[in-house]
């Protein structure tokens, strides 16, 4: 390999590292609130793009936002509204989509509780619950109304109050127009029959009213539950209120009736989608709900007519559809290599719709922002690419490498890396326009920077860099990035997030006598790495290290097989090992807990799990690994890697409860020889996973992951069979016919774990083995 090619490889696999957080988020953290904007919460799909436009479409390039540390902020298309923004895609249901469309509003709440409603405002609407004696009431509060594909939010202007979510499901009857004095007569509202009068009598009337006229009007929600988020914008467990309110929102700059007109139309979904019964993930193994992941809800109706997707096809659809605004170009004379393309940014259970296009400068992204909602004219409220919009733009001078990457269970993604450690998911609406972007960038590349883009999936990439790994040029640890790349695994996909072993099974927590004072430099005294006993057996799963435990895992599976050939069970899933994966979405997040706690709160409903369930212990964790039947789950890469302590530690001071014993959840417990020390223990992990001792035997972890014996007889063979649904591909998606039944097959891998792609044919070499002329290792795949 020639020096240039291995300067390029290094520098391509520098951009593989994992997120690390800015300095300005620890800050924010501390603070105990969030970032500003539903991308900007991320903990690692902050973009580093450059941003342009604003509310003159001028294209003046803006610093990234200092709210995400990392890069630009997707919110309200007005900056200061931006910048205040508590709304995030995360405060949603999974599934559910932002509509972006936001209105300026004055809202009140009252109780439809008999007696209820006192005079007094106790704050407890959009700020945390009842009044004694059941009264419940919100007094004039300025605000941002937002619709959704599921729900209405409530943004109050004052962080001290929380956001308000009341979901179409839970309303009573149909949103309807009324007077903003809290009278409903004259204008849209339930009729005497239980129906809706028709609101375009009152839409043409108001169309030609005076601002004043519209000013008046008022969206008026009536529900008997709602949620209630991030009061005193602190992040924590939602309160779910339980009581019939009215809501009324009076319209400061513009009518409500186009809002009302959507709604109507979301409820009628809504009501439409209660007939059909949900898809749910229900394996033929019984989970131990100690350690199993949080079940991600599918949308309740998966049906390809289903409704409510229609609408928000069609106004997403719709808006994203709209040519690219070329005002946004770097240089006035740039040429655009590919028209344009419907694409959307992904990342952890979120999507961010827009348009992109290639030029000879670089990839430009225009997500979808806020129509003209508050036009003061009755505005449509039309969600739109353009001028208003912000676009991004990902450099060819910048970028280093790029991966194919799966949307779903699609295989339409495409993952940018560039300088500095970040990159960028994006999903296209097929293979083919991936395809031609990959091919165009390349070129692009090459007749830039003179040397060839490095693609990560590449079956060339997979051959240099294990050639570099055996001559020392690659450490472990970056050994292993690259291979999780190399076979599908992102930082921004949650269902396909980089896994890495277990290394160490020396655990055990520090008592009293431990030096506080220890400098995190110090050499180890606790461990040593000249100790075979301090390692894990990487030649076998997670599974099979305990070996009481894996007794019951291979009769369970003899059984399976047993009734298989009898055909005493119809419709069986075919035999397994294991019930749960070694890496799922509620997994990742697991660890991440203290840097991701929305998209925790997102999984579990709004509320956090169980003290004793949560990641509290490192010691506490490899034993349940080790011991409970539902419990097989290996390590993320930030184990490794000291610049991402943050995991480890409760900066945001969230209140995580307490254990059965009565301690306190609070920063994880760490290991007696990390001397209380996260960087420390994160040092000596990363050095236990350099160590000879590792690096000899890291190749049977290898295959067990990435080789011969992750799928089929050498799984089996080597005790690593997982239940069918992890082996899920595209291809076996594709060729479900059935609408739902598709829809559950793609819930059941994206929910129980996907095996990464197979890289190996063969055993993986180890460090100074010959690899060619047939040697034991093949070309990936």
């Amino acid at each position: 390999m020639s020096i240039s090619t291995t300067t390029m490889m290094k520098e391509a696999i520098q951009a593989l590292y994992p997120p690390r957080p800015a300095a300005s988020r620890r800050r924010v953290r501390r603070c105990g609130s969030s970032s500003s904007s539903s991308f900007g919460s991320f903990r690692d799909n902050s973009i580093p793009a450059r941003r342009f436009g604003g509310p003159d479409g001028v294209g003046d390039a803006a610093a990234p936002s200092a709210a995400s540390g990392r890069g630009p902020s997707f919110g309200s298309s007005s900056k200061r509204n931006a910048a205040k923004s508590r709304f995030s895609e995360l405060l949603l249901e999974h599934g559910e989509a932002d509509l972006h469309r936001d209105w300026a509003v004055r809202a009140s709440s009252s109780s439809l509780l008999p007696g209820g409603g006192g005079d007094d405002d106790d704050g407890r609407v959009g700020g945390g619950g009842v009044v004694a004696g059941g009264g419940f009431r919100m007094k004039q509060m300025e605000g941002r109304l937002r619709i959704c594909s599921r729900s209405i939010v409530f943004e109050p202007r004052q962080t001290s109050r929380g956001i308000v979510r009341v979901p179409f499901r839970h309303m009573t009857v149909c949103p309807f127009l009324g007077g903003g004095n809290g009278s409903a007569s004259g204008i849209n509202g339930p009729d005497s029959t239980g129906g809706f009068l028709d609101a375009s009598r009152n839409d043409r009337a108001n169309s030609f009213g005076s601002v004043d006229a519209r000013q008046g009007m008022a969206a008026v929600l009536r529900c008997d539950r709602h949620v209630v988020m991030k009061a005193n914008n602190v992040i924590g467990p939602y309160e779910d209120v339980e009581a019939p309110v009215e809501f009324r929102f009076v319209f400061q700059h513009s009518s409500p009736t186009s809002m009302i007109s959507i709604a109507k139309k979301l409820f009628e979904a809504e009501v439409s989608d209660r007939k059909h019964s949900s898809v749910s993930f229900a394996p033929n193994v019984a989970f131990d709900t100690a350690s199993a992941p949080p079940i991600i809800p599918l949308p309740s109706s998966s049906d390809d007519n289903n409704p409510r997707d229609a609408i928000v096809d069609q106004i997403l659809s719709r808006a994203a559809s709209r040519p690219f605004d070329t005002a946004n170009f770097l240089h006035v004379s740039e040429r655009p290599l590919t028209p344009n393309l419907r694409c959307s940014i992904k990342t952890p259970l979120l999507e961010r719709r827009g348009c992109g296009m290639l030029t000879e400068h670089g990839f430009y992204f225009q997500p979808i922002v806020p129509g003209s909602t508050d036009d003061g004219a009755g505005g449509s409220g039309s969600a739109r690419v353009g001028p208003g919009g912000k676009a991004h733009v990902w450099l060819v001078d910048d970028v280093r490498a790029i991966a194919r990457r799966y949307d779903g269970m699609k295989d339409r993604g495409l993952e940018i890396y560039t300088a500095k450690q970040h990159s960028v998911l994006l999903a296209f609406e097929s293979a083919e326009a991936r395809e031609r972007v990959v091919l165009l960038l390349s070129r692009r590349v090459v007749a830039t920077r003179s040397l060839p883009l490095t693609c990560f999936t590449d079956r060339s990439f997979v051959e240099s860099a294990l050639e570099l790994w055996q001559a020392g040029g690659l450490d472990n640890f970056e050994y292993l990035l690259c291979l999780n790349s190399a076979a599908g695994r992102s930082f921004h996909d949650l269902s396909r997030y980089p896994v890495f072993p277990w290394v160490l099974s020396d655990y055990g927590e520090g008592g009293e006598d431990d030096d506080d004072d220890a400098l995190a430099d110090d050499p180890p005294t606790e461990l040593d790495f000249t100790d075979p006993g301090v390692f894990r057996d990487l030649s076998k799963p997670v599974g099979a290290l305990n070996e009481e435990r894996l007794a019951g895992f291979l009769s369970r599976y003899k059984s399976m097989v047993q009734q298989q050939k009898s055909g005493s069970q119809q419709n069986q899933d075919a035999p397994f090992m294991y019930g749960t994966h070694y890496s799922a979405p509620g997994y990742a997040l697991f660890y991440l807990l203290r840097v991701m706690p929305e998209h925790m709160l997102l999984l579990q409903n709004g509320k956090f799990d169980v003290p004793d369930r949560l990641f509290h212990s490192i010691d506490a964790t490899y034993k349940s690994v080790l011991t409970n039947p539902a419990d097989v789950k290996e390590l993320i890469p930030e184990f490794f890697d000291p610049d991402c302590f943050d995991f480890l530690i409760n900066s945001m001071g969230m209140g995580l409860g307490n254990l059965q014993t009565g301690e306190r959840v609070n920063d994880v417990l760490l290991p007696r020889w990390a001397k209380k020390s996260a960087k420390r223990f994160l040092r000596r992990n990363r050095a236990a996973l350099e160590s000879d001792h590792c690096a000899e035997r890291l190749p049977a972890w290898i295959d067990l992951i990435f080789g011969v014996a992750s799928r089929g007889p050498g799984a089996r063979d080597a005790r690593n069979l997982f239940h069918p649904a992890s082996y899920v591909g595209p291809e076996e998606c594709e060729a479900v016919r059935d609408p739902e039944e598709r829809a559950r097959t793609e819930l059941q891998a994206t929910e129980f774990g996907v095996v990464p792609d197979q890289l190996f044919r063969r055993r993986h070499p180890g460090r100074g083995e010959n690899v060619g002329g047939g040697g034991d290792a093949d070309a990936p795949l």
